[in-house]
């Protein structure tokens, strides 16, 4: 029994000694530095854009409209002067709206092309309500919505 005792004591007192040991080491260490000042400059990633913890790739740090998914230098395909869309090219990029949207309830409807070399169409319901009108530059792809 007095081997129990004397054995748990000396225990007990490498444990309490083990444990100043390591709060006097956790005490020397250098406080944290002073956040009054700006820190240094953000991590990049691998291209040199904005990465590292906390940051995110896309739009986030490159500007409105800008992005790897619309980065020339990213894309798979070389950016054209002239698109020269037609008026069968329009309808399927407007039905691939609808789709990337998950929307198989509306169909294109009312393309036709314009005076001002625009093409319009409209996107309608299963029962032919207009729900909004659209025109697409056939040169440069821009959509903009007329009604």
């Amino acid at each position: 029994m007095k081997r129990i005792l004397l054995s748990s004591a000396v225990v007990l007192a490498l444990t309490v000694a083990g444990g100043a040991a390591y709060k006097a080491s956790a005490d020397t260490t250098p406080p944290p530095p002073d956040m009054a000042q700006p820190p240094g400059p953000p991590p990049s990633g691998p291209w040199g854009g904005p990465g590292g913890p906390g940051r995110s790739w896309g739009k986030a740090g490159w500007g409105p409209g800008r992005g790897l998914e619309r980065d020339e230098k990213f894309s798979l395909f070389a950016p054209v002067s002239n698109k020269d869309l037609s008026v069968s090219d329009v309808k399927i990029i407007a039905s691939a709206i609808l789709l990337e949207h998950g929307n198989h309830a509306w169909s294109v409807a009312d393309i036709d092309a314009e005076p001002d070399k625009s093409i319009q169409f409209s996107f309608t319901t299963q029962h032919g309500d207009v729900i909004a009108t659209f025109a697409i530059d056939p040169a440069t792809g821009r959509i903009k919505r007329i009604s």
